[in-house]
């Protein structure tokens, strides 16, 4: 694993937002349309009941967006201050340029700031604190702000595809935002791990540019998925906490990607850690990919309003195959209370164009 230890760094600040719209999976084994057993089965196996998802024609950079604004409105940055600005997504709004451009010109960002996207999704997390961090380790920037998010339950990603193959009940939609400052006596720790070799397990090949036409979407490897996360993620948390001498009882909550319950157990009994101390959103939320970690630790802590120092040990792993850890300290007041919706933004491009292959 790639060890990192950042001094004078800190995570300042958390903030998400998702969709207000709320699907309610429990209620499709009502619908005529649905095949109950099979929506019974997907929630007893995943432990997902209600997802969000954006209506119209959001993307995660509103959302990202969105959360990012927040902690600006709350006093935490000026635009003139961010030095750094790292979007990691899945779904950008366009090929070129990167979402993160647009971001930076919504937030009135300098052009003192570099920006650019990292297509990661469900580790999105670890490697965008991670990276962000570096990138202040070693410039005279000295905040940075680190947006994460995808909006994967739209629906047009699944089109053509049955029910049990597509990821429309799994997915819900939302982004986070994180600022990262440097302030002397802080620091943190990261570890990130990758191999190219599970590429395929968690792929979306098509419509990009060595196949680009196809499906939106095809069927993963679900059982190489679950065996590389409940063999891999136990051993980095496992060989992190080993690292930096902080074990794992000393940290208040150790917050997963929340892929599915099952894995969720998994990693838990498999490196000792209670239930009670690992924080739950996809319940409510569906798994939302690179977000669902600092959207869980918003879902918790949000809507607290206590001068309470927290030491929250992260962990997230998906699509690459690439997985990571970051062990931080943040107090509960700099976890914003959870935003809803997001202003679609008007690039001032039509939608009513014929693809070039049809004309």
């Amino acid at each position: 694993m790639v060890f990192s230890q950042f001094e004078d760094i800190r995570i300042a600040s958390i903030a998400a937002c998702v969709p207000s719209n709320t699907v309610d999976i429990a209620a499709l084994a009502n619908d005529p349309e649905e095949d109950p057993k099979f929506i019974k089965s997907f929630m007893r196996n995943t432990g997902i009941r209600a997802k969000r998802k954006c209506v119209g024609v959001q993307t995660a950079s509103d959302y990202a967006y969105a959360a990012a604004k927040q902690i600006m409105d709350a006093g935490y940055y000026k635009p003139e201050e961010i030095g750094v600005l790292v979007n990691l997504t899945q779904t950008p709004d366009y090929r070129t340029p990167s979402s993160a451009m647009t971001i930076q010109k919504r937030l009135g960002l300098s052009k003192n700031c570099l920006a650019f996207d990292v297509n990661l999704g469900c580790s999105g997390f670890v490697y965008g604190v991670s990276l962000a961090a570096s990138l202040l380790q070693t410039s005279d920037a000295s905040k940075a702000i680190v947006t994460v998010g995808d909006t994967l339950a739209r629906g047009r990603m699944n089109r053509g595809l049955k029910r049990s193959f597509n990821t429309t009940l799994l997915f819900g939609d939302g982004s986070a935002a994180m600022l990262l400052e440097k302030k002397e006596g802080t620091g943190f720790a990261s570890a990130l791990m990758s191999d190219g070799t599970g590429h395929k397990a968690l792929s979306r090949p098509y419509n990009a540019w060595r196949h680009p036409v196809g499906p939106f979407s095809i069927p993963g490897d679900d059982i190489a998925v679950f065996n590389f996360t409940i063999s891999e993620v136990p051993a980095i948390l496992t060989d992190f906490t080993n690292k930096t001498g902080a074990a794992f009882d000393t940290y208040d909550d150790l917050v997963l990607h929340q892929a599915n319950m099952m894995i969720l157990k998994n990693i838990a009994k498999r490196v000792g850690v209670p239930m009670e101390k690992v924080p739950v959103s996809l319940d409510r939320f569906g798994n939302t990919s690179g977000a669902s970690v600092p959207l869980t630790i918003v879902d918790k802590y949000g809507a607290v309003d206590e001068d309470r120092e927290l030491s929250l040990l992260t962990c997230a792993f998906g699509i690459g195959l690439s997985w990571g850890v970051v062990g931080f300290q943040i107090n509960a007041r700099d976890i914003l209370p959870m935003g809803e919706d997001a202003e679609a933004y008007d690039d001032g491009y039509p939608d009513d164009l014929t693809p070039e292959w049809e004309e």
